[in-house]
């Protein structure tokens, strides 16, 4: 896959939070056998990604690169052989970890951090030392000037390196596992390339403070999450409907948490959907698909298009990794497609409604 000549995106990061569902059973909806439950919020009209429910995230600033993080970090006693293992030699490396992958992946890790503390006033934040790090759980700091400290990150990006001084904290990075990297289609008017990352909490927050991007916030799992999607009671957008989907496979956090450790440092292909016009609506091809391109310009506009329906483009006995929509539902369609270092969803054909941007 090339490399477009010019970037025309914004780098981002996202945090899927999830948390040990407590014994008193606060949780909304259908739990699926699961035992842990997922912070999502709701988006304000004004906001990107308006009114549709995603994972806490925003954009990388040049304050979440600042060499001072390094110096914090050291400060705990984590060193050079402690950020190698965030991601492991020879593995892929897509357009937003390119030039130098260790540090962008500390980087990317405090842009989520930083940016699920601005929307939601969750530190996900550690004052351990190394040798004091015994499980893997991620930590998070509460007993702070909430309102005080999140008008000021906000307002500064920096500010969160002042606010982990002042409480003697450092982000708990190593505790923030690599799961996907999605980068939105060319004719969006605003294109972002995203690195999401996941986190499991022993137990859940109670001082969620929401800014004014968001409108809701809840915790839901992914089984209830799907299921009042496809009712139409919450909007979804293609990351998140097939993030959710992935993680409803596990029923239990820890196998989870240990899943995403384990190959995190491994890398991913780029989740960029391409699109194909047919006779009755739009497919969105996805990395594995037998008709995927095998050298995708990631900002040419040319849309290909097919004289045969949705279903007919679904070849029997060929790969297919797609979203299908004909403008009424929409589908994630998957047939002998097997990921690389990733769950093994099987051959399935899902029902979702799938929130799509305005485009130009």
């Amino acid at each position: 896959m090339k490399r477009a000549i010019e970037k025309c995106w914004r780098d981002s990061a996202s945090l899927i939070v999830l948390a040990k569902r407590n014994m008193d059973g606060l949780s909304s909806g259908n739990t699926g056998d699961s035992n842990y439950d997922i912070l999502l919020q709701t988006r304000t009209l004004d906001a990107s990604f308006s009114n549709g429910v995603v994972f806490p995230g925003g954009v990388k600033e040049e304050a979440d690169a600042s060499e001072r993080w390094l110096h914090l970090l050291g400060s705990f006693g984590f060193d050079q052989s402690d950020f190698e293992t965030l991601h492991r030699v020879g593995s892929p490396i897509t357009p937003i970890f390119a030039d130098n992958p260790i540090k962008r992946h500390i980087a990317l890790r405090i842009t989520a951090i930083r940016e699920t503390f601005e929307e939601l006033g969750l530190l996900i934040c550690s004052s351990k030392h190394k040798t004091s790090k015994i499980d893997y759980w991620a930590n998070f700091i509460s007993d702070i000037d909430l309102k005080y400290w999140q008008k000021r990150v906000s307002e500064n990006p920096s500010e969160l390196f002042n606010l982990c001084k002042e409480y003697n904290c450092y982000p708990d990075i190593w505790n923030l596992h690599y799961w996907s990297n999605w980068l939105s289609p060319v004719l969006l008017p605003k294109r972002f390339d995203t690195a999401f990352f996941i986190c499991a909490l022993e137990n859940k927050p109670t001082h969620i403070k929401a800014n004014s991007e968001v409108h809701k916030v809840e915790w839901a799992s992914p089984q209830d999450t799907l299921e009042r999607n496809k009712r139409g009671e919450v909007e979804l957008y293609p990351p998140q409907s097939y993030e959710l989907n992935r993680l409803s496979f596990f029923k239990d956090i820890e196998k989870l948490n240990n899943f995403a450790r384990e190959r995190s440092s491994y890398g991913d292909e780029l989740f960029y959907p391409v699109r194909v016009r047919a006779k009755d609506g739009i497919v969105f091809l996805l990395p594995g698909d037998h008709l995927y391109p095998s050298d995708v310009d990631l900002n040419s506009t040319t849309v290909r298009k097919e004289d045969k329906t949705i279903i007919s483009l679904r070849e029997t006995g060929q790969t297919l990794h797609r979203f299908e929509t004909d403008f009424k539902k929409s589908v994630i369609v998957r047939q002998n497609y097997v990921p690389k270092n990733h769950i093994n969803m099987g051959d399935q054909v899902i029902p979702a409604i799938i929130k799509t941007h305005k485009q130009n």
